[in-house]
């Protein structure tokens, strides 16, 4: 199903198993898919998904910027 993609999506970016997708996860994971992208670029895209603003996004956030994509 399309939520069962995207928890497999949202523990791919979720490097420390704790429920949260973390601005160091984001950077890891893109840097590891080859993405030229700047710290900016990161923080913008944690500050789009980050509704509570508690710098992190859990699985909702995640599921809802996804659902704009």
């Amino acid at each position: 199903t399309t939520e069962d993609n995207l928890k497999d999506a949202f523990n791919l970016f979720d490097q420390n198993n704790d429920g949260y997708i973390e601005t160091k996860d984001l950077r890891e994971i893109m840097t590891n898919l080859g993405e030229k992208i700047t710290d900016e670029d990161i923080d913008e895209m944690m500050r789009e998904a980050d509704i509570d603003k508690d710098f992190k996004v859990n699985f909702y956030e995640f599921q809802r910027i996804m659902s704009f994509r």
